[in-house]
């Protein structure tokens, strides 16, 4: 029997019950169940966060054996068990020029009654009812409020074409009105920080589709072909028994995502209806079986077992490749198979479905330093993309993508070469692993972890003593993010309790606490009352870690914080947390508490697209109108406003100026997204310009008002298709969702995720008159589900884009009292 369908009692399948007895079932939940026909693992699952190490430590246990999870840790693991981190990447892209704008606030204290806004009859015109009262009391008492986004603005079918770019610059188009003729007093847009983050996300999304359709994955297909045919080419030519069988398991390694890869479609011919029926199982199998003949018959019963595995993305269970030398070292450690289902944007075609495997595969897959036979595949490895000539097109995908993320957080191609280097021209016997292994010992460990781990041991170890374990070789490793060292130094498995308290750490978490963490005091009684109601037992090592964790990131300097885009976002998104800045000369809705919480909202709604978009990778005109005679007088400009947080500005301004160059210095983007980029950061600068002028009480121009009026609208070009592309209603659609921890205790998954734009309405005083204004704000939830196939942002429109919102979750206890 082949060793692929040997599964313990342990490791079976069974169905789970989607409701626990005394609990209510979410309709949430029910629908994807329903829909998806998800199968939910009764084996000890564990569900990482896709490549991404926002990855966090799990666990589940009984009498006999435990599993560990870790995905986030440092191996110097101190006594509070939060451990130091080398934070810093080894790669310059390009500078990060902050440039802080001057500026004064003046505006005087104020009140504003409702009948002092000028243009509020106009908006209840066009909105065809009247504000209620607890929107009336809203706007005169903290002059803002939410309020649900109901308009149907979008075509049902994702596959057809559409004259939408963007949900968000297309809304802002309507509230900015037509022609300026047309324009009218409700036409007074605001423009929220939350609107130009996501602007930064969908561009920066673009071009990294551009740049993984276009080179990343010829690299990737070109680096997988080579090696594999140098590996099947000097297999014949092992004398070495033990060589033999690494060349055996180093073809079986490389077929499976050359399987893969050759199912994607042409991208020059895409067709949406071809490029579906592309990459099917059959079609990958097909593939494997086209290599039959050339490989030999272990490396391809491994690989079409990998493929299945892979293919299915539906449980956690032994590597046929990699287990039985796993098990040899002492290490029972099966593979997260449901980390293979396309997600992010990489479901939008067979180019992005193959790359988004392939990577997987290739990031998750761990040579460990323990087994000799695994040491001496990622020797012969590292050997064979250095002579096959591929070192070149490996950090071609390699540093871009440390550019986007990070370093990577395993050992890889650079440690064995140089530790090879050291050894001279020597055959690869047992004496060269013994060294290499040795030699290993004095190069840093893995600060994260993503692997699962089973047995006795874990009770009574650390987790740093767990982490080294896994240390090994990976072909591209996946990489360090401070969010993910966060969660894991909060959660916990069945490793030892913390010595200072007892206490174990909680199995589950928030996104509340990276916020909390990174310096947001809005969000601090909110994650003492997730303590309270979710992890009482835990109150003392949770207190404990959360003040070590503020005291590391307090002293983490600027050029650490812009090193990268991960970490540049993350910043940029730390200057919304206004709730300890001195708002005197600010407007009025700035100094409500209610404004924090409206920040604390838009930091975590940006902090979803950021694990959105890098879900791979860590461990996202106007035109005239002609005619005859004069023109007409056209009617009064509507006045509108810019959220005035200028360091926000210029931390945006700099991260968009940092990711076109460090880009474009590699010759990684084409003119047109050059283009583009420098048309995003003019609109910042205008804006931010406008804003200064807010602050400084100072009368602004018409051509400004009017320019403020149309650019949110005319943003959409820099976010629409590429010439001699389609553009279709899925790419417009901003809703998405992303998986961001798997709670085995509680059977459940964490999902972040955005729904559509909600709308702001504030009401502003200043020398250019009292009025209303409106704008866009995230629609930012967090929800856990039953543990089974990860959602996707397919699965999370179908909830969305309906009239019918009655299938969505609950928002946040928290960011409730801002919705009118």
């Amino acid at each position: 029997m082949d060793d692929t369908s040997k599964v313990t009692e342990s490791e079976k399948v069974v169905d789970k019950p989607r409701v626990g007895p005394g609990k209510k079932a979410n309709p949430l939940t029910n629908f994807f169940l329903d829909r998806k026909n998800i199968i939910i693992p009764g084996l000890i699952v564990l569900a990482l966060l896709l490549i991404i190490p926002s990855l966090y430590l799990k666990f589940i246990g009984n009498k006999n054996k435990a599993l560990f999870f870790q995905n986030a840790t440092s191996l110097n693991t101190t006594e509070n068990g939060v451990g130091d981190v080398n934070y810093k990447i080894n790669f310059d892209f390009a500078k990060y020029n902050l440039i802080n704008t001057p500026f004064k606030p003046s505006l005087p204290e104020y009140q504003i009654s409702i009948p002092d806004l000028y243009n509020i009859t106009n908006f209840e015109q066009s909105l065809k009812k009247q504000f209620t009262d607890n929107q009336k009391a809203a706007i005169a008492g903290e002059n803002f409020f939410i309020t649900q986004n109901l308009d149907k603005f979008w075509n049902d079918d994702p596959d057809s074409v559409s004259q939408r770019n963007d949900d968000w610059t297309s809304l802002y188009a309507r509230i900015g009105g037509g022609a300026i003729w047309e324009r009218a007093p409700e036409n007074s847009v605001f423009i929220t920080s939350d609107f130009l983050l996501h602007v930064y996300h969908k561009l920066l999304e673009k071009e990294f589709e551009y740049l993984e359709n276009k080179k990343l994955y010829p690299a990737l297909k070109e680096i997988t072909d080579s090696v594999l045919n140098k590996a099947i080419k000097d297999y014949s030519n092992q004398s070495n028994p033990e060589n033999k069988a690494s060349y055996e398991r180093i073809i079986a390694f490389f077929a499976v995502p050359k399987a893969i890869l050759d199912a994607a479609f042409d991208e020059m011919a895409q067709d949406t209806t071809v490029d579906q029926k592309v990459d099917t199982n059959e079609n990958i199998l097909k593939n494997l079986d086209d290599l039959k003949s050339r490989i030999p018959a272990y490396s391809y019963t491994k690989a079409k077992a990998e493929i299945n595995l892979i293919l299915a993305s539906a449980t956690i269970s032994p590597s046929p490749l990699f287990d039985e030398f796993l098990s040899a070292a002492g290490l029972v450690n099966p593979q997260d198979y449901t980390q293979f289902t396309p997600r992010s944007h990489y479901n939008k075609n067979s180019i992005l479905r193959s790359y988004f495997r392939a990577m997987m595969w290739y990031g998750r897959s761990n040579f460990a330093l323990k087994s000799t036979e695994l040491t001496r595949d990622g020797i012969n490895i590292s050997l064979l993309t250095k002579n096959s000539g591929q070192l070149k097109n490996w950090e071609s995908i390699y540093i871009p993508t440390a550019f986007l993320v990070g370093k990577s957080d395993d050992l890889g191609i650079y440690e064995y070469n140089t530790s090879l280097s050291k050894l001279g021209d020597k055959s690869i016997d047992k004496n060269t692993v013994a060294k290499i292994q040795e030699d290993m010992k004095n190069y840093q460990g893995p600060q994260i972890m993503s692997s699962v781990l089973v047995g006795n041991d874990v009770f009574g170890s650390s987790k740093g003593e767990l982490v080294n374990k896994t240390k090994g070789f990976r072909f591209m490793g996946q990489r360090f993010t401070p969010d993910a060292f966060i969660f894991t130094s909060l959660t916990q498995g069945d490793e030892a309790p913390d010595p200072v308290t007892g206490q174990r750490l909680p199995s589950s978490t928030t996104a509340l606490m990276v916020m909390s963490v990174m310096g947001n005091k809005t969000a601090d009684p909110m994650v003492l009352n997730w303590i309270s109601a979710n992890a009482p037992e835990s109150d003392r090592v949770l207190g404990n870690n959360l003040a070590a964790l503020k005291d590391k990131f307090s002293k983490i300097s600027t050029d650490i914080w812009t090193q990268n885009i991960y970490w540049g976002w993350l910043y940029t998104i730390k200057s919304l947390y206004t709730g300890d800045i001195n708002k005197s000369g600010y407007p009025m809705f700035v100094k409500n508490d209610s404004w924090n919480l409206k920040n604390l909202q838009a930091s975590l709604g940006s902090w979803t697209e950021l694990k959105h978009d890098t879900l791979l990778y860590a461990k996202q005109s106007y035109s005239e109108m002609g005619g005859g005679g004069e023109p007409p007088t056209p009617p009064p400009v509507p006045k509108g406003y810019v959220e005035p947080n200028i360091p926000f500005f210029d931390r945006l301004i700099a991260l968009a100026q940092m990711t076109e160059d460090g880009l474009k210095s590699r010759d990684l983007i084409n003119g047109i997204f050059v283009s583009r980029s420098n048309s995003f950061i003019k609109s910042l600068n205008f804006f931010k310009a406008m804003a200064v002028k807010e602050l400084q009480n100072e009368t602004i121009s018409d051509d400004d008002f009017e320019k403020l009026r149309t650019e949110a609208g005319y943003m959409s070009f820099i976010l629409s298709a590429l010439p001699g592309e389609e553009a279709h209603e899925k790419d417009a659609r901003s809703a998405l969702i992303a998986d961001v921890q798997t709670d085995i205790k509680k059977n459940q998954i964490l999902y972040e995720a955005d729904g559509i734009p909600n709308y702001i309405y504030v009401a502003v005083k200043d020398a250019n008159g009292t009025r209303l204004t409106k704008g866009l704000v995230f629609n930012y939830y967090e929800f856990n589900t039953p543990i089974g196939k990860r959602l996707t942002d397919q699965d999370w429109w179908a909830v969305n884009y309906t009239q019918d919102k009655s299938l969505l979750p609950a928002i946040p206890d928290w960011s409730q009292s801002l919705y009118k």
